[in-house]
């Protein structure tokens, strides 16, 4: 996470937008891991103009690193674990974090009349 909010606040010339989102896939079911509904199964759709996407699928905005650290935090909490024999807390899905990043070059002040 350091290095996009280095990147973000390096670059001068353009504005960017970063949003998080985090998903789990158990059971051949998708599940929004941010939601408070937790019994939500999401459906996985296509566009030819943005690919595949989780209709419904909640994000945040995100504006430092503490606040894409704390929608993980939510995120852990509210997978589906339980024990194996291998591992007490095993998790039995899949998680996927999406870090969406979208940039906006400004415009050139136009000089003084």
């Amino acid at each position: 996470f350091e290095q996009i909010f280095n990147h973000v606040q390096a670059n001068t010339e353009s504005q960017f937008l970063i949003r998080a989102s985090y998903l789990e896939v158990y059971q051949e079911e998708i599940r929004d891991l941010l939601r408070k509904n937790k019994t939500n199964k999401l459906e996985l759709h296509e566009r030819p103009d943005i690919g595949v996407y989780v209709k419904d699928l909640t994000s945040f905005v995100c504006k430092s690193i503490g606040e894409i650290e704390r929608v993980m935090r939510v995120g852990n909490q509210n997978r589906i674990v339980g024990a194996t024999d291998m591992n007490e807390h095993s998790s039995r899905s899949h998680a996927i974090f999406i870090i969406t990043i979208e940039q906006q070059q400004l415009q050139q002040q136009q000089q003084q009349q």
